[in-house]
């Protein structure tokens, strides 16, 4: 965020948003990780 845009910005939208990003990125690494263990056993 610029440090210019300081006016009145809830700061609810703003966590939710990284909340958010953070749900994203733990949802893709988790699928990411169950399908290299599928790959992997499917392999063995």
């Amino acid at each position: 965020m610029p440090p210019y845009r300081s006016f009145e910005e809830p700061p609810v939208l703003e966590a939710f948003f990284s909340a958010l990003l953070v749900l994203v990125c733990v949802g893709v690494l988790a699928f990411a990780a169950v399908t290299v263990k599928k790959l992997y056993q499917g392999q063995r």
